[in-house]
């Protein structure tokens, strides 16, 4: 979990960065859009996270499928469903 400290040198770090490129002009505000668009939402990296999880489940269960099948399968599944 992080402190409100921590968000804050996040968003400082962010800041310089942005400053030493095509951003160095912009507002605060503008700054602070794009910082928070480039962040993970909390609930969609737990979601990641669950999901990769589950992945790795999956594999060390021998639940796996070759990826050139799994590849063709997906794209069979979209052609028929247009």
């Amino acid at each position: 979990m992080s402190t409100v400290i921590e968000e804050v040198e996040a968003f400082r770090e962010f800041v310089l960065e942005q400053s030493r490129g095509e951003a160095a002009d912009l507002l605060l505000e503008d700054l602070f859009r794009r910082w928070r668009a480039s962040r993970p939402a909390k609930q969609s990296l737990e979601q990641s996270l669950l999901s990769l999880a589950r992945g790795l489940d999956d594999a060390k269960a021998g639940r796996v499928v070759d990826a050139d099948q799994a590849i063709h399968e997906t794209r069979s599944r979209l052609q028929n469903s247009k």
